[in-house]
This record gives structure tokens, sequence and C-alpha cells, in this order.
């Protein structure tokens, strides 16, 4: 019996299914086989999954500013290779990290690093883990407020390199991460034999700095005078090249100050205004200009002394002394703004206008006290601002607030951020003057109450402002009062006041100093109602497929008398409440985890107690461990952390 195949016959509908299947295939397959980011696996379905928070997951380095923000305890991650640039033959890359804050920040706790990556070839089947390579190092060029921290080192060929930027600090940053690839011979780059002579960050940025200089100096001259410019600076000590030891290094302080003041000149000649300020500027924070000021000879010290040949006809001279000038006034110095602070505010003044200058980042604060001996015990107000100049969004930043005089103490610890105001000016526009910005503020105070009202000048530019106590629609502007540190008020410059104690402190005493915890055992002994403060990091380079690791923490106590069980207890904080500790709020610290009693524990001591934890907990975060005795007596803990 002969059998014969018999096939079912495609259909209408079994066409479009098979269509749709193989569409699906499509829309899964090429999304995954196109991901070639740098420093991630060839096939990556995580296609949900949040990027930059890791080093594996890091984000591609964009040629440019790259504009992020950074969350107390956070980092972002960046990578780049000589696939990133669109230069051609570039093999260096310069990094300047920008940000703003009106805390002093250290480059220890917002800053960057470098870190390089060799991948793996057939000589070499297993990648290089990535190693730190250098660091942002502090710029001489900055103005206040604004910090900013530069680097640049060269390119592998086959190399990748991950960016990491962290904030340590309690504050947020809202941050700019600035790239720009390099050949190594157009401007500031690093001439050859530099790294035998560089062995920090800073020098490296100051001799890049140099050469920068050293090109925009000759960029006007002819070959032969730029050949005789470059040879007088080394000279004078102002440039470094390859091979020059360090006891042949020329002090510019110990050279001719005409010699100075001509390779000055000759170096800004021919430039704007602009760019030799500029020039200046920078010129000036490496040291060039370390010049001693000049005598210039007084005139008035010679008097006029007659040849007797050519005096009169018996050859006798004048018996008068030639009148000696009065020598001139001295000139009036250029008025600094300064700024006023709480701690020794102006007086508000309800019948005239309160003006004032104020510098780029500069603040005034006045005190209010509105009491007209009426029995209203509410009292409105209306309060006008004028500032100039206005120049379009700059003008955004220039603002006034209104606080209780009872915030003070915030601002007396050093945490002014955390102010909350009752009110600010709003923006009006009634007087129709392009040159000028007004903001106003109508509402209430309590009769007798002591308010501050803080104005902030944010822009880059000098203001001038004039606050009235009414609703002016239009004013006569000019003149402010230009406030003095030495004013017959008394108000003396502003010193910082000590927030925290500067003698040493203990390891574990707090979230500061949080002694590092890993995964693994930890042992300690604590005193009756004493704690300990661990700071916890996991990470995990070789499994990248999720952000999260399921942890259990094990924690058992055991007295060091043979009284009875002492009781201690953990707690688990994000590293993002970091800054509740150091501005003092430390009730509103909320753990995200504690301790229980493990009920079914079996230990070798009868006198020991165990408590756990369980839960799953961010890879690469920061997370802070508190463990405390809460009992009458001394007792020693052992804490054990394992993964899941």
């Amino acid at each position: 019996m002969k059998l014969t195949p018999k096939f079912q016959k495609l259909t209408y509908k079994s066409i479009v299914g098979y269509g749709l299947i193989i569409l699906l295939l499509l829309l899964v397959a090429v999304p995954a086989l196109a991901n070639t980011t740098p420093g991630r696996s060839f096939l990556d379905f995580s296609f949900n999954s949040k990027t930059g928070y890791t080093l594996r997951s890091a984000r591609p380095l964009s040629p440019g500013i790259n504009v992020n923000h950074l969350d107390p305890g956070q980092e972002n991650w960046y990578v780049y290779n000589r696939a990133s640039f669109t230069e051609a033959g570039a093999d260096i890359i310069s990094l300047a990290l920008r940000y703003q804050s009106e805390a002093v920040i250290s480059t220890a706790e917002a800053n960057f690093q470098i870190l390089a990556e060799i991948p793996s070839t057939p000589n070499n089947p297993a990648a290089v883990m990535p190693e730190t390579v250098g660091a942002g190092s502090l710029s001489p060029v900055g103005r206040p407020g604004l910090t900013e921290t530069v680097w640049s080192g060269q390119v592998g060929e086959r190399s990748d390199y991950y960016v990491r930027v962290f904030n340590n600090s309690p504050f947020k940053l809202e941050y700019t991460l600035e790239a720009k690839a390099e050949t190594s011979a157009v401007t500031g780059a690093i001439p050859a034999g530099l790294n035998s002579l560089i062995n920090s960050n800073e020098a490296l940025s100051a001799r890049q700095m140099a050469w920068s200089l050293t090109a925009q100096a000759v960029d006007n001259m002819t070959a032969v005078q730029a050949a005789q410019w470059m040879q007088e600076a080394q000279a004078v000590g102002w440039l470094v090249t390859a091979g020059t030891l360090s006891d042949q290094v020329a002090n510019p302080g110990d050279a001719n100050p005409q010699t100075l003041w001509r390779l000055t000149a000759q170096a800004i000649e021919g430039q704007d205004a602009q760019t030799a300020a500029q020039w200046l500027i920078q010129a000036d924070a490496l040291g060039w200009l370390t010049i001693p000021p000049g005598t210039l000879k007084n005139p008035n010290e010679e008097t006029l002394q007659l040849d007797n040949s050519g005096g009169d006809e018996g050859g006798g001279s004048s018996s008068e002394p030639e009148p000696v000038p009065a020598p001139p006034d001295e000139p009036e110095k250029d008025y600094i703004p300064v700024n006023i602070y709480p701690n020794n505010p102006l007086d508000f003044n309800f019948h005239e206008v309160n003006s004032g200058r104020l510098a780029p980042d500069g603040e005034h604060w006045y005190k209010l006290q509105r009491d007209d001996l009426d029995e209203d015990l509410i009292e409105n107000l209306d309060l006008t601002m004028f500032f100039t100049p206005s120049q379009g969004f700059l003008s955004n930043k220039v603002n006034f607030e209104i606080f209780p005089a009872g915030q003070y103490h915030i601002w007396e610890r050093g945490d002014a951020d955390y102010m909350e105001n009752m009110g600010a000016g709003m923006w009006v526009s009634r007087d129709k003057d392009p040159l000028s910005s007004e903001r106003l503020w109508a509402g209430s105070l309590v009769d007798g109450d002591t308010y501050l009202i803080k104005i902030k000048n944010g822009s880059p530019e000098v203001v001038d402002y004039y606050l009235f106590p009414n609703d002016v629609w239009n004013a006569e502007l000019g003149n402010p009062t230009l406030h003095k540190g030495d004013a017959s008020h008394g108000r003396v410059p502003f010193t910082a006041p000590v927030t925290r104690s500067t003698g040493p402190v203990e390891p574990g005493s707090g979230p500061p100093e949080a002694v590092e915890l890993k995964v693994g055992t930890t042992t300690g002994e604590l005193e009756a109602g004493e704690e300990m403060w661990y700071k916890f990091v996991y990470s995990d380079p070789g499994n990248d497929e999720s952000a999260d690791q399921d942890f259990i923490f094990y924690m058992t106590n055991t007295p060091l008398d043979d009284i009875r069980a002492r009781h201690a207890d953990f707690e688990i904080y994000p590293g993002s409440q970091l800054h509740l500790w150091v501005r003092g709020t430390v009730d509103e610290l909320d753990p995200l985890g504690a301790s229980a009693p493990a009920t079914f524990a079996q230990l070798d001591d009868e006198r020991s107690l165990q408590v756990l934890w369980s839960g799953q907990l961010k890879k690469e975060h920061v997370y802070y461990v508190k463990v405390y005795n809460h009992d009458i007596g001394p007792l020693e803990y052992e804490f054990k952390i394992k993964t899941q």
C-alpha cells in the first residue's frame, strides 16, 4: 500500500498568523542584536532597565555638555572610547565637571573618577577589570559659587573608559559634565614626554593651561617673534618643556619685572578686551604674574636746576627755590559689595527706600518688626522691589524672601537651604522700563513679631536693588546705599558659624563616620545605650542582570556578664537621608528596614539572642546600618550578612 503525504492547504488566516509571528521575532531580535553600547553584553534584553547608575549599565558619554543631577549618596556612570569621537584622529579627551552650591563642598564629597577597561582579545580572553586612572582636579580658574573640576588624558585604541560622577555630600546637585575630544597636536594637548614630569592631576591641568596660554600668545606673531617669545618664557619659568629637571625650573618671581611685563604686553597685543582679560586671569592663576610692585620715580623730588651757561648775563641763578606742587589726593577706592547676613542684619526702614548693591551670588538680610501700637493683631504689608540692570533670563535669579525669625537657628547651624519662606517676590512689570525689573509681595504679618527679609542675587552680574515698604508702581532709581563692613552700625565681615565640633570623632559614632560593612561576619561590643553605625555598599561586577539583590542580615548578641540575655537590634537607612543627620534633624530619619526576633534560631550559648532582617537592596547604592544596645549592660554582637 503506497502512502502519499498530505499537506495542509495554506489559507489566508494561516499566512497572516505566520506573518505576525515573524514580525514579533524581528521586533525582539533586532534591538537586542543592535545593542553595541560599550560595556554591555552583545545581547541585552533589559529594555526597561534604568541606565547610568552602575558601571555595567553606564550610559554613553556624549561629546559636548552632559546635563544631569545627583541626589545625596547617588552616583552616575558614563562610558566612552575612541569610537565615541566624531573628530578624526582624536586621542585625548578633556572632561570638566561644573556645579553650583551655596554650601562648601569638597572634591572628596562631589567629583568624578575615570576608570579604564581593556576588552578581551584572542590572546587575552579574559577582560581586565576596570582600574582607576584619574580623577577631577579643582580648576584654578573659577568664580564664587561655581565649583569646577577638570581632567585630561589619553584614549587607548582598544580600551573602554568609565566616568563615575558621585555625590557624597548631604545636598542635591545639578551638574554639567563637558567632554571635549582633541588630538595631540592641538592647543592644550599634552606635550611629548610630559608624563615623566607630572606626578599629579593638578600639575597636569596647570601644564595644559600653560601650553594653551602660549598658543594664544604667539597666535598673532611671526615665526621669529614666536620663537623668541617662547625662549624668553622658558627662561623666566613660564614654560617647562620635556626633559627639564625640577632644580632647573626658573621662578618667575626672580625674573626681571620689566621682562615679565614686556612678555605680558606682547601676549595680549591684538586681542580684544574680553580675551585679554581672560588670558591675564589664567596667567595670574598659574603664577606667571608674580611681579613685585614697581617703584616709580617721583618727579617732585627733583627741582629745576638752571644751567650756568644758559642763565642771566651775570651768570647767576635765581635764589628762590622752585615751588614744589602739593601731592595729589588719594583716589577714592572702588566700592566692593559686601554680604550682610542675619547674624547682623540691616534694620528695615518703613518710611524710606531700603537699597543696596549686591555682588554676584551676594545677599543682604533685613530685620523687620511691624508694630504700630494699635489693637489689630494682624497687619497687612506690601513690599515692592526694583533692581537694575535687567538682563533677560538672568533677572529671574534676583528676588527677595520673607522668613519668620524663629528659623534663624536653621541658618546659624549652616543649613540655610532648608529654611522655608512664608512669601517671596512675584514678577510684575508696571513701570514700562526695560532696564529695570520689579518684584511685589502682599501679605499679612503678626503685630510685634520679628521677621527676616533675604534679598538674593543669584546672577553673575552686580545689581542695585531698591526695596519699598509699599505697593509702588514707579520710582526714581539711583544712588543706592553702599553698605560697608566697617560702617557705623558695627557690621563686621561675616564669619561662618561653627556647626560641628572640630575635635576628633570616634569611628562609627554617626553616618558621616560610619565604618565599612561587607558581606560576611563582623563582630563588636557595645556598652549600655551605645550605638554603632556601618556603611554598606554592595557591588557584583560579574552579574549585571538585575539592579536588586536579596539579602538576609543576622545579628547574634551575647551578654558580657552572666546576669541575663541582653537586647540589641539594628536598623537600615538609605544613603539619601544623610543630610537629615548632618543638619541635626535626627528624628526625621526613617529606616527602610529593622530587625525582628529569630524565634527558631538554634544558638550554642543559651544567653544569646538573635535578630534578623531579609529583603532587597540596590546594587552600588549606599546604605547605613545602625546597631544599638537598648539594655542596661554591655554585650558583644556578631553581624552576619548573606546574599540569597
